[in-house]
């Protein structure tokens, strides 16, 4: 039996004397492996998401989330290299394929691609993962615009002290996934004979994020210039959000004057605010490192170095 075989065994729950059958019989008689169980671990938290998120439709078809993004932790990810990685994304994906048209049964799943993504998000254990579903369209170009009611002052005070962790029922489904935003620095045109070696970029600030008063992550700032948002393939962002539809996929720029001054531009089709006083579109406001910024269902503040 191989292991996507015995994957999909572990995942639709038959027991582990089932699956040490079947392998006797196929002489691989072996319990299952440290690297096994974190595959099986993984394609269940996946499904598990399918399931929830699935829509059948009226004309007799299924949909299902398009784009998966599973966070790994540091130690994980580290061990999760190479060909090794590049195994476990496409092991993955054969199996949820199969999964996704199971899940669907007698009706057509209309969906007709997953794409599957592993990142790092270091508040992560070892062993533990965190999937986030997208139903983004790539080729599309909506935003979902939902009525939001104003935050009232209580709740802007809330914002600028929010606690630090998650409790046990306060865990945060959809947290930002923790990247580092670095400068971009061009290669010489004859780099295929030399190596470029760069300093490290000086870092300017850091950026708070919070979700539901709880702090998601700290990512450091080494650009004059940041974009945040939901973010998309054709439209990427240094500080992507996800899990809220009222997030343009390019909704605030945050930028830093060489003297030290900060400002933002709100370009998103639901309002951004400073406290209780919304962002007006398009133009560039000055804003004070420490106060909050509250971007739909989250809250960033500037934390000068």
């Amino acid at each position: 039996m191989s292991i996507l075989e015995k994957v999909r065994t572990w995942i639709d729950g038959d027991s582990n004397e089932r699956v040490l059958e079947n392998a006797a019989r196929d002489a691989q008689v072996k319990p299952r492996s440290a690297a096994e169980a974190f595959i099986v671990k993984i394609a269940k938290e996946i499904e598990g998401v399918m399931q929830a998120e699935m829509v059948p439709l009226p004309q007799g078809t299924v949909i299902i989330p398009t784009e998966y993004t599973i966070f790994l932790s540091s130690v994980d990810d580290k061990s999760w290299k190479g060909i090794k990685r590049r195994g476990l994304e496409q092991g993955l994906h054969h199996i949820l394929a199969e999964r996704a048209r199971e899940i669907a049964g007698k009706k057509q799943l209309a969906t007709k691609a997953l794409v599957l993504e592993l990142r790092l998000d270091p508040t992560l254990s070892e062993g533990e993962v965190r999937v986030l579903h997208s139903w983004e369209d790539s080729a599309g170009n909506k935003t979902g615009v939902l009525a939001r009611p104003k935050a009232t002052a209580a709740s802007a005070d809330q914002a600028t002290e929010p606690s630090q962790k998650p409790t046990e029922t306060e865990a945060h489904p959809y947290a930002a996934p923790p990247a580092e935003i670095r400068q971009a620095i061009p290669l010489p045109d004859d780099a295929e004979e030399m190596t470029a070696v760069a300093t490290r970029s000086q870092e300017l600030y850091k950026l708070e994020i919070y979700r539901d008063n709880i702090r998601q992550t700290v990512l450091p700032v080494f650009t004059e210039q940041i974009v945040i948002g939901r973010g998309s393939k054709s439209m990427p962002v240094d500080v992507p959000l996800a899990g809220d539809p009222e997030i343009s996929r390019r909704h605030l720029t945050i930028g830093r004057d060489p003297d030290g001054k900060f400002w933002a531009v709100n370009k998103g089709k639901n309002p951004a605010a400073i406290n209780d006083s919304e962002l007006p579109s398009g133009q560039r406001v000055d804003i004070t490192a420490g106060v909050p910024i509250t971007v739909c269902s989250y809250v960033v503040r500037i934390q000068p170095s």
